[in-house]
């Protein structure tokens, strides 16, 4: 383990000869088995622990735990705790997500405050897999599929050559001891229900599954550089820059038909346009003067040429985003109000101003904006049936400068949630299994 230990961190590049590495250590198995690695391999380092209050006496013994390892050493030890339950109330996120924001801005702060050149991370191969399996599960593209980067920044990751069962035999051969944590038998959490069901599913139709994934990982970012460099090649063909306006070739997308909503999204995602827009925008290549919008450009479906071009200021689309948070959102003509409730709602409303939708399918971060030509959604009591928002609101005859006013709230992933005092989108329904949601009110001004 040491040696492989050593070898990846030579062979990733990841701390040259004079480095400092500031250790995130919980007290588990994983962090441990990272520390006595690190120590062993004689790096200078300092142990790091963050006490989130979420176990009782279980986070504090955790904490004294780290320290007197540290002091046993004659190693640094820096700790932190917080009150994790509220802050994630407070900005309206889950647990983990509030842990690991605090987490991180904390281990950076120290990093910097201390002199460290890096921060460890006890990720190992198993979490990689996990975080494949999750990404695939929620849907994402290519880049969703290579798992764990062993760097980001000044945040290493040395441990990512390592299976849980390498690390555990190391840990069991040194008879090193380390803390349980017993929330990671729980399978509450969608990453835990990976790692509990999944994952040993898995392995029964495959006892080599963590050798197995390991190289599915390393083919997939060999198969990443080939597509950006595909991308680059293609790119070089199709966009081109004309008095300060960018054209795509529409002869040479139509011949790459069965990659062009990629290729758009690829090419067109800097300058605000989204997944969805791009699947639009494929099929729209010969409506000559559609139009489609992202904050600060406008694209126009010209006969052989798409033409991007910046907006005016003056004519700049308002897009506010929204980021996982209970929240009030000032606008020019209304007030948007979000705030996120444990269970299912009491009663439903009728005022078509008030939202409820479904927290498990929201994928933030939300985009306000205007509607536009093009904008398709699954109204809410039309079985999941696609419509246009401008055949909607020629449906229920809404005056013309009502519509030229309407707010789209989309998710992350271009989908439109709710035509904003009209009608939310059937996927984000309130269901019979729904564990929490967002109650949105827009009033008017």
């Amino acid at each position: 383990m040491l040696d492989d230990f050593q070898q990846f961190i030579e062979s990733e590049k990841m701390l040259p000869p004079d480095s400092r590495v500031l250790l995130a250590i919980s007290g588990g198995l994983d962090s441990i088995a990272m520390a006595y690695l690190f120590r062993q391999s004689g790096w200078d380092f300092g142990l790091a622990h963050c006490n989130f209050k979420l176990r009782g006496d279980a986070s504090n013994g955790d904490e004294r735990f780290v320290k007197d390892l540290a002091q046993s050493w004659g190693a640094p030890f820096y700790s932190i705790t917080f009150d994790t339950l509220t802050e994630a109330e407070t900005l309206g996120v889950s647990i983990q997500m509030a842990a690991r924001e605090l987490r991180y801005k904390w281990l950076e702060a120290t990093r910097e405050k201390e002199g460290y050149s890096h921060i460890a991370t006890a990720h190992h191969l198993n979490d990689s897999i996990e975080t494949v399996l999750l990404n695939w599960a929620k849907g994402c593209g290519i880049r969703g599929l290579h798992g764990i980067p062993s760097q980001n920044g000044n945040i290493i990751r040395p441990l990512l050559f390592a299976s849980r069962a390498g690390l555990e035999a190391f840990v069991a051969a040194n008879k090193i001891t380390f803390r349980e944590d017993a929330s990671n038998a729980e399978d509450k959490y969608s990453r835990n229900r990976i790692r509990l069901q999944a994952i040993p599913a898995l392995r029964k139709i495959n006892p080599a599954l963590e050798a197995t994934m390991a190289a599915n990982l390393e083919r997939m970012k060999e198969a990443e550089y080939l597509y950006d460099y595909a991308l680059d090649l293609l790119r070089g063909q199709i966009v081109s820059e004309i008095e300060g306006r960018v054209l795509l070739s529409i002869p040479i997308l139509r011949e790459h038909a069965a990659a062009m909503p990629s290729l758009l999204y690829e090419f067109l995602s800097p300058f605000g346009f989204n997944t969805s827009q791009a699947q639009q925008l494929a099929s729209s290549l010969g409506h000559t003067g559609a139009a489609f919008f992202a904050p600060h450009y406008r694209l126009l479906v010209d006969r052989d040429a798409l033409i991007l071009e910046a907006l005016p200021e003056s004519e700049s689309l308002v897009v506010h985003q929204i980021e996982e948070t209970n929240q009030v959102l000032e606008l020019s003509d209304g007030r948007l109000s979000l705030h996120r409730h444990s269970g299912r709602p009491g009663f439903f409303t009728s005022d078509t101003t008030e939202a409820a939708l479904d927290a498990d399918i929201l994928e933030f971060p939300l985009r306000l904006r205007r509607w536009q030509e093009g904008d398709v959604f699954q109204p809410l009591g039309m079985g999941g049936q696609h419509q246009k928002v401008q055949d909607f609101f020629t449906n229920y005859k809404v005056p013309r400068f009502d519509k030229e006013m309407a707010w789209i709230l989309e998710d992350r992933l271009g989908r439109i949630c709710w035509v904003v005092g009209y009608r939310i989108d059937d996927r984000f329904r309130i269901r019979a299994d729904t564990k929490a949601y967002w109650a949105l009110k827009f009033e008017k001004v």
